[in-house]
């Protein structure tokens, strides 16, 4: 196709673009009298009116912990009002505004809660948490729990703000203290439940935690479909789920990991649970299935399936049942993250052969870094082999690659651009920069070696808010900034690996990379205009994708 008609039909794909996406978002800002109606109806027919709770996610519309813990207290017969509070934009997440915060507390007395969850999912939040918790407390008088990673991670820290938190798996202990809300007995007296930490004045009640749960199939699916779901963004309140309309299906099928890596959460959690059960549990084939059939009758603009476990269960006879059923029915296209050492062409052919598209495989960094730092022990060997077995399968492989840790030096830098070159083309980078977790082995064994302080850690930090994905407008060195535009414009396969190396051998470009970065925002535009017309035209665009990506200040790598 000539480049003039290219262009006519890529502003085409745009203007068809924002006509779907501002004719398919279907919920809308609410007036909540006019639903209270049927929400007290609701309540009024499950007979419990003791307890009326709210599961407050913090930036994270995809909160798979909200949505199951909503679905188990709603089949008990609980009153659960569902509050997804803010949203990531243009890779940058705002504080909460006076009128947002304001919403909030409108939402809480309007539903007539009477007690108050917070999903703290990242260490990054915990701020804005303290914030909603002091002012849902002020306003309201209502208790206030928290649960999530970072509690897990800092329960006495956590334990300082909110009335309970919750130090383990949270689903039935928070059943469990709402039925006896439920059944009249007061807060007050509730002190003795596994895995809920109390504040009852100066003292700290810490309850055991419980065995971990080991039979996942026991759950029951998340909850999409309720009436009881609200959205806080951009100063109004919006109604119903805000991914009910989104083309790709997001599910878990384990909890926990099989693999140690020092700047995950999991490397700390697996030692908190040490002893209570096995840490790396999976779901059934069959119920797997069963909730992907729900989501293929719910989810109406459907088109793919996002298995977002932390590695993809690859056991030899789970996938075989998998890649039978599976294929059988749902045949939708699928996604998964991998590692390199389970990537072999049987074990991957038959996933194909089931619908696999798009690969998520973790490299990190060269191998120094990735085995000094980060504790994994990946030969470049086998990442070669594995990135060989993607290409030749033609899988969209996706290698996610962690930058900005204080560590590397140029020797390491350069052996990552050259691992990286060494791969067949195309494929895609995701650019991750460093960030270091409370209590983490990354954590532990850069402040031991002096190398940062407790203010860089998230929590104290808010690094996820200007910096999670990688974008060349953040300020670095201009080493940093040459190496990053240089793995932005390798993923370009408009642009020759020969050019690529002519680059690397530029010494002037490592200490002034301005034009090198200015080309790689350049590429970075192009491509991303394609990229998104990709998803328009397979029916994968929505307001929330473009909202969240389409920046062109701070454009995230890809």
């Amino acid at each position: 196709m000539p480049k003039k008609e290219a262009g006519v039909e890529l502003i085409k794909y745009f203007a068809e673009g924002i006509k779907y996406m501002t004719s398919g978002v279907e919920t809308k800002e609410t007036e909540l009298k006019n639903d209270e109606n049927v929400n007290e109806g609701q309540s009024a027919s499950r007979g419990i009116s003791n307890c009326r709770i709210a599961l407050i996610s913090l930036y994270d519309l995809e909160n798979n912990a909200v949505r199951l813990m909503a679905a188990l207290l709603r089949k008990h017969g609980f009153y659960v009002a569902e509050i997804y509070f803010k949203d990531w934009k243009n890779n940058f997440f705002s504080p909460p505004t006076y009128s947002e915060l304001k919403n909030l507390i409108k939402l809480l007395k309007e539903k007539k809660i009477n007690i108050a969850s917070i999903s703290l999912r990242a260490s990054a939040y915990l701020n804005v948490a303290v914030q909603i918790t002091q002012m849902i407390r002020k306003e309201t008088g209502l208790p206030v729990i928290w649960g999530g990673t970072h509690v897990i991670l800092c329960p006495d820290e956590s334990i300082q703000t909110a009335d309970i938190t919750c130090v383990g798996e949270g689903e039935f202990a928070l059943l469990e203290l709402c039925e006896r809300l439920g059944k009249g007995e007061p807060l007050e007296s509730i002190t003795d439940i596994n895995n809920l930490w109390f504040r009852k004045g100066d003292k700290i009640i810490k309850n055991p935690l419980s065995n971990l749960v080991e039979d996942l199939d026991i759950f029951p699916f998340r909850d999409y479909t309720s009436v009881d779901k609200y959205q806080i963004f951009e100063d109004k309140i919006q109604q119903g789920d805000p991914m009910i309309n989104d083309p790709i299906f997001q599910i878990i099928t384990s909890r926990g990991c099989p693999y140690h890596c020092a700047y995950c959460y999991n490397s700390t959690l697996r030692k908190i649970y040490n002893g209570l059960g096995k840490y790396y549990r999976t779901r059934s084939v069959d119920n797997v299935i069963e909730e992907l059939k729900l989501a293929k009758k719910t989810f109406l603009n459907l088109k793919r399936i996002k298995f977002d476990d932390e590695v993809f269960n690859f056991k030899e006879d789970w996938v075989a049942e998998f890649r039978e059923k599976y294929k059988k029915e749902i045949d939708l296209p699928f996604e998964c993250f991998t590692e390199p050492k389970l990537v072999t062409k049987e074990r991957f052919k038959l996933m194909k052969e089931a619908g696999l598209q798009i690969v998520f495989m973790g490299i990190q960094n060269s191998f120094r870094i990735t085995e000094e730092l980060y504790d994994r022990n990946v030969p470049e060997e086998k990442i070669k082999e594995a990135a060989a077995i993607l290409y030749d399968l033609k899988l969209d492989a996706r290698y996610q690659v962690i930058l900005d840790d204080p560590l590397s030096i140029t020797e390491d830098k350069e052996r990552l651009f050259k691992l990286l070159m060494s791969f067949k083309r195309p494929f895609e980078l995701y650019l991750f920069s460093l960030t270091i977790f409370p209590n983490t082995e990354v954590a532990r064994k850069l402040l031991e070696q002096g190398i940062i302080t407790e203010d860089q850690i998230e929590g104290k930090d808010t690094k996820t808010f200007r910096q999670l994905r990688v974008d060349l407008a953040y300020p670095r060195e201009p080493e940093d900034q040459y190496w990053a535009a240089l793995l932005v414009l390798l993923t370009k396969n408009f642009i020759p690996k020969s050019l690529l190396w002519k680059f690397y051998n530029n010494r002037n470009l490592r200490k002034n990379p301005g034009t090198l970065v200015f080309l790689a925002q350049m590429s970075n535009f192009i491509k991303m205009a394609f990229v998104a017309a990709g998803m328009l035209f397979r029916g994968e665009l929505t307001w929330t994708a473009f909202r969240r990506w389409m920046n062109m200040k701070s454009m995230i790598t890809q």
